[in-house]
């Protein structure tokens, strides 16, 4: 009988433990966390610039929630019209709903994120200038994101000699390699990929994919556009390997739609494409979603991954 070598099995071991661990960063289940983000009332008791600096849309907001409940959450208003650089709400809710194909719930390297449609009158406040996102509404749409707290920014993540070291850390930075390079994550400024500081919980976030996709080209950093491990865990590559291109549009063609009706948006759930460009508008929805074309640029760089397994140019544990 081959003898497994020891360091799989330490591998091993811990990994398993790994995956039993209590997550210190999201404490709540991913279903009630896209619940409540999706369409539970909140109150704001509480917001105020993400980042501390003037033109940042985005804002870290105390929220509480109809059942009592109090989290802190991410909002990030849409511009006119949905899409703009840096501001693609559907490239942010892309992103979070990618992953859930390849990843199960302990390895999500996308936090709880949800598109929601918010009364201009509960952000003006904290945003004077927001426009509603729509003609059709008064109302904004806005990226609701999970705030995660037991987390540093650091000006790179990855670190190769702890990856050859722990385990754990390399299947959370294999994983997340394996989203932004699905995604071509083009924005690799600090602050926007984070690493766990949770004592036994070495996870790997990216909590802005606003320039990724089809975005411009730009100076914002496109380190984690490729691939930068050298190796990636084996059940993840097998199951990216199960989707294909119909896979993809049923996913991302279609991530949020909404109704209008007397100037308000209504969330409707599993709608099929209205359309061909990034915002569409048909005679009662709105719905926002990835381009055809982008989907097919998803569908290639998931086939270039692969052959990159297949040939031997990535590993696999």
């Amino acid at each position: 009988m081959r003898r497994i070598p020891r360091w799989i099995l330490s591998w091993s071991l811990l990994l398993c433990a790994a995956v039993q661990a209590q997550d210190a960063n999201i404490v709540r289940t991913v279903a009630d966390l896209d619940a409540r983000l999706a369409s539970m009332p909140f109150e704001i008791v509480k917001a105020e610039k993400a980042r501390g600096i003037a033109l940042d849309v985005a804002l870290k907001t105390e929220a509480k929630f109809e059942d009592g409940v109090e989290l802190r959450i991410k909002l990030r208003p849409a511009n006119p019209e949905a899409s703009e650089f840096n501001n693609e709400p559907r490239y942010e809710m892309a992103a979070y709903v990618l992953q859930k194909a390849f990843l199960d719930e302990p390895d999500h390297v996308v936090p709880p994120t949800a598109l929601r449609a918010l009364p201009r009158a509960m952000l003006k406040p904290y945003a004077p200038a927001i426009q509603p996102t729509f003609r059709v509404s008064d109302e904004v749409i806005v990226v609701v994101q999970y705030w995660l707290k037991q987390v540093s920014g650091p000006k790179d993540i990855w670190d190769p000699a702890r990856f050859e070291r722990d385990p754990v850390y390399a299947r959370h930075i294999g994983n997340l390699n394996v989203l932004t390079y699905l995604i071509k994550h083009g924005d690799s400024n600090a602050g926007n990929l984070l690493i766990s500081t949770a004592p036994g919980s070495p996870r790997a976030f990216a909590v802005d994919s606003g320039v990724a996709f089809a975005a411009p080209e730009s100076n914002r950093g496109n380190l984690w556009a490729k691939m930068r491990v050298p190796r990636v865990p084996r059940q993840t590559i097998d199951r990216v390997r199960a989707l294909d291109a119909d896979r993809l549009e049923a996913l991302l063609g279609a991530v949020a739609s909404w109704e209008y009706k007397d100037r308000k948006l209504t969330p409707k759930a599993d709608q099929p494409r209205i359309g061909a460009s990034a915002a569409r508008r048909n005679k009662t929805l709105v719905q926002l979603g990835l381009t055809r074309r982008e989907i097919l640029d998803v569908d290639k760089r998931r086939a270039q991954l692969l052959a990159m397994v297949d040939e031997g140019k990535l590993g696999t544990f």
